[in-house]
């Protein structure tokens, strides 16, 4: 039965409406490949960089570029208290 206020119909059940919410998650293996690929993609990414940067400010533009992802990387995250 759905709970009052609930915009579900009554023919779905709790667990249904919960798996339809949360979904199935990330697969294991999918995620695992996910995790290697990005580690090499930023190794190499950091070996180009220190190879090609030859000036200061192209160092600062690095680091402020950095710094915005990070900030943007904990904004967005999921499980951040408000």
């Amino acid at each position: 039965m759905a709970l009052p206020g609930s915009d579900e119909p009554d023919s779905i059940s709790q667990d249904e409406a919960r798996q339809e919410l949360f979904g199935r998650g990330p697969s294991r293996v999918g995620m695992e490949v996910y995790e290697v690929v990005a580690i090499v993609l930023g190794i190499v990414g950091a070996a180009i960089a220190v190879e090609s940067i030859d000036n200061w400010s192209q160092w600062l533009v690095l680091a402020a570029i950095l710094a915005t992802v990070l900030g943007v990387i904990i904004a967005l995250n999921p499980n951040r208290r408000e």
